[in-house]
Formats: structure tokens, C-alpha cells, sequence
């Protein structure tokens, strides 16, 4: 299927248009050392929860399923079966697919990974000390069980 010059030209500017939006995201310090933080963060939480998961899959399943899922469907029984104690609404604000507050960190990271949607900046900077925290305290809880 081709599409006409005009289209092209207009979709050519659109992109052009994305690549600046991109550029000045990128170029602001602050925000890319805010959101090398944050996808450094919860990449640890992430790693070290599917450790567990991976565990708890080939055990309850018999074999490793061919991709890890972060997701409540599991999260909450793949870390009782390890036997932490944690907060089954902490999970959820790490890796669920919503929350109260906001989107859930994997959300966020989602977000902010894909394509770095400014909206998702935005949340992340209004709630960092709520995400960093949630994220210190998922973490704190596999470093000393």
C-alpha cells in the first residue's frame, strides 16, 4: 500500500515533530538523571523478583514458562511460596496494573521506557519519593528475609 506525497510529507513531519520532543526530554539533566534513577531502582526489583518467580514457576508448573511475567496474578502467591511476609498493596503498587495513587511503578517504568511520555515524567517527579520508597522497601524486605 503506498500512501500520497502529501501524506508522507505530513508524516514525515510528525516524526520530525517526535524526534524534537525527544531531544529536549533528553536534553534536560535532571529529568534523565531522575529516570536513569528510577528504571535503575525498580530493574532491581524487577531481577530480583523474578528470581522468585522463576522458582515458583518451575515448581508449581514443572517447567520454566518461556517468558517471566510481572503481574498481580502472581506476584502476591510466587513470594508467599518463597516465604516472605509482604504487603500484598505494596506488589500492587510495584507491579500491578493500577493503583490508587496513580500508575503502579511498572506502569511508569513502561511508560517512560517505551517512549517517554511526558505524562509519565510528570507523575514520576510529582511521586519520587512515594515510588523510590515503595521500591527501597520491596527491596529491603528481600535484602533482610
Amino acid at each position: 500500500m503506498k500512501i500520497s506525497v502529501e501524506e508522507q510529507i505530513a508524516l514525515r513531519s510528525k516524526a520530525k515533530s517526535e524526534l524534537n520532543r525527544l531531544e529536549t526530554v533528553m536534553s534536560n539533566e535532571q529529568i534523565m538523571d531522575l529516570l536513569d534513577r528510577y528504571k535503575n531502582k525498580f530493574n532491581l526489583c524487577e531481577s530480583t523478583y523474578k528470581v522468585v518467580l522463576a522458582e515458583h514457576q518451575f515448581k508449581t508448573k514443572g517447567r520454566m514458562p518461556a517468558q517471566l511475567k510481572l503481574d498481580m496474578t502472581q506476584a502476591p502467591f510466587a513470594m508467599v511460596f518463597a516465604g516472605y511476609k509482604i504487603d500484598r498493596d505494596l506488589l500492587n503498587r510495584l507491579f500491578g496494573a493500577k493503583c490508587d495513587r496513580g500508575r503502579t511503578a511498572k506502569k511508569l517504568r513502561d511508560a517512560v521506557t517505551h517512549n517517554l511520555e511526558q505524562k509519565a515524567i510528570d507523575e514520576i517527579e510529582a511521586r519520587q519519593s512515594e515510588l523510590f520508597s515503595d521500591m527501597d522497601a520491596f527491596l529491603e524486605i528481600i535484602r533482610s528475609s
